[in-house]
């Protein structure tokens, strides 16, 4: 949503790329932090989380700039707890299916994110930003009744534990996949996160439309989560989809940089998509085998905050975007160093 509305955000509070960068990097440090608090009955942090966001909202709704950097903190504290607790409650039930699932039910997150611009289009196109929040708290309110009426009469699947040891190749194992969870969520919040505003400075002076590429992205980012929810996955293997994976959007973003064009913008943004799709679930899928808490989800946030905070930095510094997506590039191809490294020398669990 943040993505999508920044442009016409910041001309309406008057921000710079630093600091709509920051308040990037305040909602997705949070969101990595609503990971780190997440327990171990899911659905009562489902419940937690479903509520900061529909108090976050009513303070947009109600205030709007006034709380923008408050409100957006709390705004990702309660989507992290909310994902977070969502993503180990499908863990938990579908044990040694928790690859295909989670990658499924991240298709179902990314339908959602392609959808989301395109609903918002018309108030976005007449800046009724009002509109856009009240909106989103009528769904976050639905999902907060649901869950306190409908899942509090399931089981709390997270309260069973699954300790396990762990030797010292599977901890390094376990450590690298840390840091590729980082970079995998980092490079896709600064595609996501920037795309609608670098398509706007590239020549598509309508925002409506700038946020199309952003929908795009999204799109091919459903897709492929889609395709890899089946047996294709198994077939292919995990180590060539991450391979594959990093070296597309790596490439993607590349072509971003050199060809600034609104055409080229909107198919490489599909593209990316697809490539960075199964990258985050399927890194989650091998952490989630070696550990049943939630709190290494905080790297994933961590990565969302600092990426884009970090292109945002630098293109305020070099007053280019075009300079900004270096920064995904440079993560992109420490990404295919070390998964070449990790998986020549170890093999996942």
């Amino acid at each position: 949503m943040l993505g999508v509305i920044l442009p016409a955000l910041s001309q309406r509070w008057g921000l710079r790329d630093d600091q709509a960068g920051f308040l990037m990097f305040l909602q997705f440090f949070a969101s990595g932090l609503g990971a780190l608090v997440t327990g171990m009955n899911r659905v009562r942090s489902m419940a937690i989380g479903y509520g900061l966001l529909v108090a976050t909202l009513c303070a947009l709704v109600v205030g709007e700039g006034q709380f923008a950097y408050v409100a957006f903190f709390f705004y990702g504290l309660g989507l992290g707890i909310a994902i977070t607790s969502t993503n180990l409650f499908f863990s938990d039930h579908w044990g040694n299916l928790r690859a295909t699932k989670l990658v499924w039910l991240s298709f179902a997150w990314s339908a959602g994110a392609a959808a989301g611009p395109v609903c918002i289009l018309p108030l976005l196109h007449r800046g009724d930003f009002g509109s856009v929040f009240l909106m989103m708290l009528i769904l976050f309110l639905a999902m907060f009744a649901w869950v306190i009426l409908i899942e509090r009469q399931g089981p709390a699947a997270g309260l069973v534990q699954r300790p396990q040891r762990l030797n010292r190749s599977v901890q390094t194992f376990f450590s690298i996949l840390l840091v590729l969870a980082m970079s995998f969520v980092g490079v896709e919040a600064v595609l996501s996160g920037w795309l609608t505003t670098y398509s706007h400075r590239a020549g598509i002076r309508d925002l409506a439309g700038a946020a199309l590429a952003t929908s795009i992205f999204w799109l091919g980012e459903m897709l492929s989560r889609l395709a890899f929810s089946t047996r294709l996955l198994t077939k292919v293997g995990g180590r060539k989809v991450m391979m594959w994976g990093s070296t597309g959007v790596t490439l993607s973003t590349i072509l971003l940089i050199a060809f600034p064009h609104p055409w080229v913008i909107f198919l490489v943004a599909g593209v990316a998509g697809a490539f960075v799709g199964p990258l985050y679930p399927l890194s989650l899928s091998y952490l989630l085998e070696l550990s049943p808490r939630g709190w290494f989800f905080a790297m994933g946030g961590i990565g969302a905050a600092i990426f884009p905070w970090i292109t945002g930095s630098v293109s305020a510094h070099y007053h280019s975007l075009r300079c900004g997506l270096v920064v995904p590039v440079v993560a992109g191809l420490g990404m295919i160093v070390l998964i070449v490294l990790t998986f020549r020398r170890l093999q996942p669990v």
